[in-house]
């Protein structure tokens, strides 16, 4: 009798903690994860709703399309290439070494900034 005591009390006592253990892991799921899963889902909607909003705004007549892009690229090309001849003007104007030496110096120098730097200097 003593024996199915000791081993129901353990049984019972075992069976206890697991269920105090399982609730414990119930309530942290339900109070602690379960929220920031769904603030986490909520954000993800915002989060593509807004990217979908910008990107049906953006494009198309109302937003700037691929057209208005490439207009404002030749507007931009055209005013440096005033510059450039507004520079070259005055440069010449001022007999200073030839701005077509700079063209070809900085043309050799490609993408290297440090070369184009040399070549400002140098002319």
């Amino acid at each position: 009798m003593e024996i199915l005591r000791n081993l129901l009390g353990s049984l019972s006592s075992g069976l206890i903690r697991l269920l105090v253990t399982v609730g414990i892991i119930a309530a942290v799921g339900y109070f602690v994860v379960r929220p920031v899963l769904d603030k986490t889902g909520e954000i993800t909607k915002e989060t593509n709703e807004t990217i979908r909003r910008g990107f049906n705004h953006g494009l198309g007549r109302n937003g700037a399309g691929i057209e208005d892009v490439r207009k404002t690229i030749n507007r931009v090309n055209a005013q440096v290439q005033r510059e450039i001849k507004r520079s070259f003007h005055a440069v010449e104007s001022e007999d200073v070494i030839s701005p077509k030496k700079l063209v070809r110096c900085i043309q050799r120098a490609g993408t290297d900034a440090r070369k184009i730097e040399r070549c400002t200097v140098r002319f």
